[in-house]
């Protein structure tokens, strides 16, 4: 009865990580929405006991800009018995549609490629409108 109690307090301490872009539960929970899974289905697609995918849940999310980002993956996944490319994977594909729908991405923000562009993009949309295009304007000329 006591290990019931405990697993059922770490599922509901994991649930309410969830909001907290700092923890894996965030990451697990922008993945089940992003892929329109269940918790069941989230631990069948990691072939892992859904108490283990709770034990990840538990985890600070690794910074991946930081030097250290694979060794954190490789050992939550020897702790969570989750394969270590699948981990690395689904943190990075949250982190990059996070990144493009302008949610946090935890509180050392992590940069990619993208940041530039979309600050760019955002600067133009807010500081002048798009001219129309005027059909005798275009970049090539046909004879």
């Amino acid at each position: 009865m006591a290990d019931s109690m405990s697993a059922e307090a770490l599922a509901q301490l994991a649930e309410r990580l969830e909001g907290n872009p700092d923890f894996m539960a965030y990451v697990l929970a922008a993945y089940r929405r992003q892929e329109g899974l269940s918790e069941d289905e989230l631990a069948a697609e990691l072939s892992v006991l859904p108490a283990l995918v709770i034990r990840l849940a538990l985890c600070k999310r690794p910074n991946e800009a930081s030097p250290g980002f694979a060794e954190r993956v490789r050992r939550m996944s020897d702790f969570t018995l989750i394969d270590e490319a699948k981990l690395a994977n689904i943190l990075r594909q949250v982190r990059v549609l996070d990144g493009l729908s302008g949610r946090p991405v935890g509180r050392e923000e992590i940069r990619g490629p993208l940041e530039g562009l979309l600050a760019a993009a955002r600067d133009r949309h807010e500081s002048e409108p798009e001219k129309p295009r005027n059909e005798n304007d275009s970049e090539t000329q046909e004879d």
